[in-house]
Order: C-alpha cells, then sequence, then structure tokens
C-alpha cells in the first residue's frame, strides 16, 4: 500500500505486527534533486493491539536530541518489548537536516508552521502534510522532540501548548508532569499558526512537545533528560511494558515547574546594533531591576555599554546563543513560575 499526500510517498507497511524501517519520500526538480528522490526514514515496531504512539525528531534540522532519541528507540526496542505500536520518525524535514538548518533550503519553509493541509504547495507543506494525514492521524500520542537552535538556548522544558478544550489541556498537563523534565512552558492556545501541535489537537491526537537546551549541538544532560521523560511517556501510555522501560534505566519523573511564556513573560530585546554580553545564566532566578545584558557598540571603545534590566521576577527560561544583534532581537526571555492552581487557572481560562 502506498501513503501519499501531495508530492511525499511511502510504501512502509505501517500496520503489520513486527519491526522494519524504511522512508517517506519526494521529487524537487530542482539543479540537485533533477533526478533524486529526497528520503527521509521512518520507523515502526509493533506488537499486537496497543495505542500507537508517534515520536518525531528532526522537525527542525539544527535540533539534534530528537534525532538520537528516535534512534535509540528504533535500536533498543523490539516487538515483544510493547503492547501495541511506535510510529518513529528522526529527520522529519530532511531537506532541513542535511542542511543543518531550521528551514528548508528548497522552499524556505518552516515544518513547524507549514501544517496547513493544503497539497502541492511546496515540498515543506506537502511533508506537513504526508505527518498530519499518514502518521498523526494514526497515533494516540505524538510525541515532538526540539531544542533550541543555532539561534537560541532552553531550559529542558516540556512544552505545553494551551488548546481551547478543557479536557485535552488536562491531559497535556498530565503527560507533561509524567514526562518528568525540569521544566514545562506552558504556551497560550492559538501561539502559533500551522504547527504540529495544531495539526495533532485537531486529529484528536494527544500531543507533548519539548525543548532540550540549543546552541545547534547535543548536550549529554538534556538528551538524558529527554530520553527519560520520552520512556516514562511511553509506559505511562501503555504501549512500553515496564520490563522493557527498567532494562534501558526508566527513573521516576522528577517534579516539573511550571513558568508562563506568555503573556507574562518577559523578552529582553535589543533596539541597537551590538554585541550582546550576558549577565545571567540559563536558569537563574532574577529580579525586577536586575541587570541581565549588556550591549556594547560593535564599532567604538569608547562608548559605554547600554544595560538591559529585567521588567519582572522570574526565571530566565531562553536565551541568545549568537551575540552579534540587530534592534528587534530577543536577548533573553524571564518567565515568571506558575503553581499548580495558577496553570489550572489558565486551562479553564483558554476553553471556549
Amino acid at each position: 500500500m502506498t501513503h501519499q499526500f501531495g508530492t511525499v510517498s511511502s510504501t512502509l507497511d505501517l500496520s503489520s505486527a513486527g519491526k522494519r524501517t524504511g522512508f517517506f519520500g519526494f521529487t524537487h526538480s530542482d539543479n540537485r534533486y533533477g533526478f533524486s528522490t529526497i528520503q527521509s526514514p521512518i520507523g515502526v515496531i509493533a506488537s499486537g493491539a496497543g495505542p500507537t504512539v508517534l515520536v518525531c525528531g528532526g522537525n527542525h534540522g539544527d535540533e539534534y536530541e530528537g534525532q538520537i532519541i528516535v534512534r535509540r528507540l528504533y535500536e533498543m526496542l523490539v516487538p515483544e518489548d510493547l503492547t501495541g505500536r511506535l510510529l518513529l520518525a528522526s529527520a522529519l524535514n530532511m531537506p532541513a537536516v542535511q542542511a543543518v538548518s531550521r528551514n528548508s533550503p528548497l522552499d524556505g519553509g518552516n515544518l513547524n508552521r507549514s501544517f496547513t493541509g493544503t497539497a502541492f504547495a511546496g515540498p515543506t507543506q506537502d511533508i506537513a502534510g504526508f505527518i498530519a494525514t499518514h502518521l498523526i492521524a494514526e497515533a494516540d500520542l505524538a510525541i515532538d522532540i526540539h531544542s533550541g537552535g543555532k539561534i537560541s538556548n532552553y531550559l529542558d522544558t516540556a512544552y505545553f501548548c494551551l488548546s481551547t478544550d478543557a479536557d485535552q489541556n488536562r491531559q497535556t498537563m498530565a503527560l507533561a508532569s509524567v514526562m518528568g523534565l525540569p521544566y514545562t512552558m506552558v504556551v497560550p492556545a492559538s501561539d502559533t499558526h500551522g504547527d504540529f501541535d495544531s495539526a495533532a489537537h485537531a486529529a484528536g491526537c494527544a500531543m507533548i512537545s519539548c525543548e532540550l537546551g540549543g546552541e545547534a549541538k547535543v548536550s549529554l544532560s538534556s538528551l538524558e533528560a529527554g530520553w527519560q521523560g520520552v520512556l516514562r511517556l511511553l509506559v505511562h501510555q501503555g504501549v512500553l511494558r515496564r520490563e522493557a522501560a527498567h532494562r534501558l534505566g526508566v527513573l521516576p519523573p522528577p517534579a516539573t515547574r511550571f513558568v508562563d511564556l506568555g503573556g507574562s513573560a518577559a523578552f529582553v530585546t535589543a533596539q541597537a546594533h551590538g554585541l550582546a554580553e550576558p549577565l545571567v545564566r540559563l536558569g537563574d532566578a532574577v529580579k525586577a531591576g536586575q541587570p541581565l545584558m549588556q550591549l556594547r557598540d560593535l564599532y567604538r571603545l569608547d562608548t559605554e555599554a547600554e544595560q538591559l534590566t529585567s521588567t519582572q521576577a522570574g526565571i530566565i527560561s531562553i536565551i541568545r546563543t549568537t551575540p552579534i544583534v540587530a534592534p528587534g532581537d530577543h536577548l533573553c526571555v524571564v518567565c515568571p513560575e506558575l503553581s499548580r492552581d495558577a496553570v489550572e487557572e489558565k486551562i479553564a481560562d483558554s476553553a471556549i
């Protein structure tokens, strides 16, 4: 059976019991790929009746922890370890992965803004449509693993994207708690158009994403935090047998701390060209009025540095990794911490 959306197709059997790998591929007529099929690997591990979980990496091409975690799962698990099915996609946007780029070099598309349901609208939207139609639609739970890429560094954090469905939000909150990353960022409903999360929610698929470090490099601590979190989610979902998880070294989930990446977050933003010097570290708790960054003129040694301070108390949750900046570039984000009760209030407020 061929699974197809737009120009993207795959002949991999996604249903039968067993363990196998293949690819989804597409053609793109340009000077490099005019006589090629651009392939992205996918794997299936299935063992009879049970839930289906989709685990993805490489949504953005300069983010690596997810790519490694997905490959680990395929390498280390066999059908007998499961009750149900794993769908594994390590490099969702292979053109971006090959280019070590957030966006596709073929059409400039950001895959995580391309889940619009439009076929034959370019490689990135076709990839998104294939994922939504043939992978997300098959899943009871989708896990989309991100990191900060070249431009930023994140706390190791689950990404709790609110929807307008309170029950769905409580489900996501429970998944974030099971994942057990040090932090969980709470993001408003409809924060970004055409993202993976929205596609999963529209399909009725439970969804959790995360940010694991960044700087376009692999952090061992972030990698292990993500690996543990994914194992816990697979056990919680009922697809990974507990004895298999213990063989792989799963640990109980530590308590996660919720932070607000919504309207209460404070972005520290450059308003001039310059060289940014951080005065705080990722994860630091800061106070209102505390200096966070210095911005120096690139061309003059005798110009006094501009000091940028925090407008509020909170936690340094995201920090820029590239110090040569222009007006409008965010240097860091201060997120206030949220109690569980405050998260529950946001869940109630988001419901229609």
